[in-house]
């Protein structure tokens, strides 16, 4: 059975103190915490791959990519 995780923990691995990610090392960090066929739902959405995740995040600025360099924007978390 895939396991479904809310996107918030992505979030929050981004978020941990020294929290150094590129594309690739979170990438392996998502696999590596919840498997390689893990899904993942929003508020808004369900059933995300973590590259369709990362495109929603990315769509509405929770994440920020320069370069391959990946980080998590506060200013743009919901807090629930």
């Amino acid at each position: 059975m895939t396991e479904s995780v809310h996107a918030h923990n992505v979030l929050n691995m981004l978020l941990e103190d020294g929290a150094d990610f590129t594309l690739a090392s979170l990438r392996q960090a998502v696999v590596t915490q919840f498997g390689d066929d893990v899904r993942f739902y929003t508020c808004s959405q369900q059933g995300l791959t973590f590259d369709a995740l990362l495109a929603f995040l990315l769509d509405r600025r929770k994440v920020i990519q320069d370069g391959d360099k990946i980080t998590a924007n506060r200013d743009r978390m919901c807090s629930h």
